[in-house]
């Protein structure tokens, strides 16, 4: 699960070394999408066909696309200065869009 949740800002820490290491943005967003796409189309198969097992065959077919791609995700290792790094532009962000938010 730790793989799953890993970001730049909050890494993945190593049980056996302490080490910290992440899934890249791009890999953890392209999971997202490919299981968003596979729902959508047997979304759209299924009212076309009017058929109620297809959507639920692409339900299984997200969720084994979705198992099978973080199974294969790669962990990449960050040090603690650049997670540290990572971690306080994550909140400067997090600011400017909550101060855009009150307006």
């Amino acid at each position: 699960m730790a793989k799953r949740w890993s970001s730049r800002g909050g890494p993945a820490t190593c049980e056996a070394c302490g080490a910290f290491s992440h899934v890249l943005a791009s890999t953890s967003s392209g999971i997202w999408a490919a299981g968003v796409v596979i729902l959508v189309v047997s979304l759209i198969g299924a009212l076309g066909l009017h058929s109620s097992p297809f959507f639920f065959s692409g339900l299984v077919l997200a969720i084994a696309c979705n198992l099978w791609a973080w199974k294969r995700a790669k962990l990449v290792p960050i040090s603690k200065e650049s997670a540290a790094r990572a971690t306080t532009a994550n909140w400067f962000v997090t600011g400017i869009i909550v101060l855009f938010g009150l307006n």
